[in-house]
């Protein structure tokens, strides 16, 4: 329906992400941490004052309790489900690398659909988020497969939580080779981020798919492109934009 509007929702492991779509546009993303709060308090937080949308689509990494909060309030408030998305083999051009295809984060194969609409050569998408992300995908819009690290936060946290470094807030980084602790562990884990990314880069090159296009998202994206010694763009909504496709395409042959 052309006025029909669509709720979407990207839940990370950190932050829920939501926008409203009507008619093919994309309102301003709104985002809330939902690591200290229920998820009834959540959703009524996110979504109580605005009206019954026609369709929900929810895209969640964050586990089943979250998800199923979220989904019994919008039944008692809306007499309405949202339709969960998992990856799946082939969507929108773009075939899935994973043996398993609902293993691959559905965060993932989002931000795969988001990139295909838009490019024709291969791409190397980076997610730099609580989790850092890389995933490779071919000029056919074949997923090459992926990698999986923790990102700068997380990095930081597993070492302080597991030795004797004092934690520090508001560490600055002046060079590689930092001068305090606190900036040697901010530092070790920003470059082990940039140094992977170009790693895979170069391994992409060498599998001959070619040179890939270098495309990063995330919250850390601009701090880890700093360091990066090979062109780049960032994309800060990419897995919205895929959630927008996929609702888009619901009921369009493949």
């Amino acid at each position: 329906m052309r006025d029909e509007t669509v709720l979407l929702i990207d839940i990370g492991n950190t932050n829920l992400k939501w926008s409203l779509m009507k008619n093919g546009h994309i309102a301003p993303i709104s985002s809330q941490s939902h690591k200290t709060i229920s998820p009834e308090a959540l959703a009524q937080s996110c979504w109580g004052t605005i009206e019954t949308p026609d369709r929900t689509y929810m895209a969640n990494v964050a586990g089943e309790v979250l998800g199923e909060g979220l989904s019994k309030w919008m039944w008692a408030t809306w007499t309405q489900s949202p339709t969960i998305l998992l990856a799946m083999h082939k969507k929108l051009g773009v075939t899935n690398g994973y043996r398993d295809p609902a293993q691959l984060g559905v965060d993932r194969w989002l931000t795969l659909l988001a990139v295909r609409a838009n490019e024709v050569g291969p791409v190397c998408i980076v997610d730099c988020g609580t989790a850092l992300t890389i995933d490779l995908m071919t000029d056919e819009g074949i997923h090459h497969g992926g990698m999986i690290l923790p990102g700068l936060n997380l990095m930081r946290d597993s070492l302080l939580r597991d030795t004797k470094i004092p934690r520090v807030a508001g560490v600055e980084i002046e060079s590689m080779f930092a001068h305090d602790t606190a900036a040697a562990v901010a530092s070790a884990a920003l470059h082990a981020s940039a140094a992977l990314i170009e790693r895979a880069m170069l391994e992409a090159q060498s599998n001959h798919i070619g040179t890939p296009k270098l495309i990063l998202t995330g919250s850390d994206a601009g701090a880890i492109a700093s360091l990066l010694r090979m062109p780049y763009e960032i994309d800060s909504g990419l897995v919205m934009k895929g959630l927008a496709l996929f609702a888009a395409s619901e009921g369009q042959a493949e």
